[in-house]
């Protein structure tokens, strides 16, 4: 379990609803949890970073408490969990957070920069029978096992979409050199729709990979062959940071997204009561 050591401070444009925001993240006594502040409301509500307060949106994860939100926080707690990271006020100037380039990397950066405080022992949660939740194609279950792995399986089912496999322990070494860097994508016959639902408002070619209809990137380069696999596994990692609590066991996840993710977190919690 572990805080920062002082305030870190973050600024910038929100994937889908394109807003300039600001974060100011304070260290936090233990059992705090990650805890959102929004300070453009003049109440300053709270939204505890719990799956307790999950609200399941199209392609991202979503938090609401009494009708306030916060959006898209799914990299910010990756890097959280990455980090080993448990207890902070964030406070926030707008309802969602920065997409910055897409991935956890300056996430993380930002966090370590202001130092690491260690809290002692947190709570982990040991995954001891097969856990499974599936929707149409897609699938993510539990299996214990020692230390915290997961294993994605990518596949669209498209002909310039190669099927990607991706694996690893998530240890804080592995995620920051594997699986932080790793950014969010897109296929292009998908930009239209979603802009039509009101999304993807502050992505940009820089933000976010866009992938052509012939499988090439669209003014940007790959930072890892499989990066689309590794962002997967980033996105779990930062929806299981919403279990509040360490998991011991391995995950596969087969086509999996945030929904998934969430619907898996509340079974596991569900299993603890």
């Amino acid at each position: 379990m572990a805080t920062i050591s002082n305030i870190a401070h973050f600024e910038g444009i929100g994937l889908h609803t394109g807003e300039n925001v600001k974060l100011n993240i304070h260290p936090a006594d233990t059992g705090h949890g990650v805890v959102f502040v929004r300070t453009d409301i003049e109440s300053r509500p709270k939204v505890p970073a719990s799956i307790d307060y999950i609200d399941y949106r199209q392609r991202r994860t979503a938090l609401v408490n009494d009708g306030v939100e916060i959006q898209t926080p799914e990299h910010f707690l990756a890097a959280c969990y990455g980090l080993g990271i448990d207890n902070l006020l964030v406070e926030i100037s707008g309802p969602e957070l920065p997409g910055a380039d897409g991935s956890a990397l300056p996430f993380c950066q930002a966090l370590m920069d202001a130092g690491i405080e260690e809290q002692g022992t947190g709570k982990t949660i040991k995954i001891d029978s097969e856990l499974q939740v599936d929707r149409d194609k897609a699938s993510i279950k539990a299996m214990p096992d020692t230390g915290f792995h997961i294993e994605y399986t990518l596949d669209h089912d498209l002909d310039f979409f190669p099927k990607q496999v991706f694996s690893l322990e998530i240890t804080k070494d592995s995620f920051i050199k594997e699986i932080a860097p790793a950014r969010t994508f897109v296929l292009k016959k998908e930009v239209e729709a979603l802009q039509k639902f009101g999304l993807g408002k502050g992505a940009t070619v820089k933000n976010t990979l866009v992938i052509d209809d012939d499988g090439s990137i669209i003014d940007n380069e790959l930072r890892f062959a499989d990066e689309f696999t590794r962002h997967k596994i980033l996105d779990i990692v930062g929806d299981f940071f919403l279990l509040g609590a360490r998991l011991e066991g391995k995950l596969y996840a087969h086509r999996s997204g945030h929904n998934l993710n969430a619907l898996l977190v509340e079974k596991i919690q569900a299993c603890q009561s």
